[in-house]
C-alpha cells in the first residue's frame, strides 16, 4: 500500500498542466495535488470516513456493505509532515494498519483513485494502465470544478466538488460493456479535517439490463488516535 503514496507522487508530475488557465479559474490538479492536505490534522487526532458500497445485482457487482476507514496522525515533525496509521475497514475484512512517515498529502485519496480504477477494469475490462492514463488525463483536462457549500458537523463550509467522467469520449468506450459514462465526484475543503469530504464512484452501464454499483466515502468525524 505504500505504493499509493510513491503513485501520488508521479501523479503531481504527469498531471501538471500543459497550458495556463485564465486568471480566476480553478485547475483539478492544484486542488487536489498541490495542497498540504494534513495540515488539516492535528498530532494525537484521528479522521473517521465511512465507506459504503451499494449496487444493483450481486450477482454482477458484488455484495453490499459499509465499513469504516480512519486516518490517525502520530507524529508531526518540525516541517509540518505527518507520522500517519491508515486503517481499512474493521472486524473481518480490516486489512492491516499501514504506517507512514513524513507525509503531507492524504493517503485516502490515493486509495480512493487505485480502487476506482481497479473497480471499472473489474466491470469494464481493458488494460489498467490505459485506464489510469485515461483517469490522469482527465483530471489535467476535462475535471469540471464547481465552488460549492459542503454541510459538515453541523456547518456550511466552503468546498470544491470535482467531477470527471474519464472515459465517456474514449475511443475504445463501445468495448467497456456499457460503463463508459462512469462518473466520479471528489469534494474538498480546507474546513475539513483531512482534506477530503466526499468521493464518490458510480458506475452505470448503459446496455440492457447492465448492472449499477456506487460508492461512497464521506467524513463522519474526528477524536483521538488510538
Amino acid at each position: 500500500m505504500l505504493n499509493f503514496v510513491r503513485v501520488s507522487a508521479l501523479l503531481c508530475l504527469t498531471l501538471l498542466p500543459s497550458v495556463t488557465l485564465a486568471a480566476g479559474e480553478h485547475k483539478a490538479v492544484d486542488i487536489l495535488f498541490e495542497t498540504r492536505q494534513l495540515d488539516l490534522i492535528e498530532k494525537g487526532r484521528e479522521v473517521t470516513y465511512r465507506f459504503e458500497r451499494s449496487g444493483s445485482d450481486e450477482r454482477l457487482v458484488g455484495k453490499n456493505y459499509a465499513d469504516d476507514i480512519r486516518l490517525g496522525v502520530a507524529k508531526v515533525d518540525d516541517k509540518g509532515s505527518r507520522d500517519v496509521v491508515f486503517r481499512v475497514f474493521t472486524g473481518e475484512n480490516a486489512r492491516d494498519p499501514q504506517n507512514w512517515p513524513e507525509l503531507t498529502i492524504n493517503p485516502l485519496f490515493i486509495w480512493y483513485l487505485d480502487r476506482a480504477v481497479a473497480t471499472f477494469n473489474t466491470l469494464a475490462g481493458g488494460n489498467q494502465m490505459y485506464l489510469k492514463a485515461r483517469f490522469r488525463e482527465a483530471f489535467r483536462d476535462k475535471a469540471k470544478v464547481e465552488e460549492i457549500k459542503y454541510d459538515f458537523d453541523g456547518k456550511s463550509v466552503d468546498a470544491y466538488k470535482i467531477t470527471i467522467a474519464p472515459y465517456a469520449d474514449d475511443a475504445n468506450a463501445k468495448k467497456m460493456q456499457g460503463f463508459e459514462n462512469s462518473r466520479f465526484t471528489v469534494i474538498v475543503s480546507e474546513q475539513v479535517p483531512g482534506y477530503f469530504a466526499d468521493l464518490q464512484a458510480s458506475y452505470i452501464s448503459t446496455e440492457a439490463a447492465g448492472p449499477k454499483l456506487d460508492e461512497q466515502i464521506k467524513v463522519v468525524g474526528m477524536g483521538e488516535h488510538k
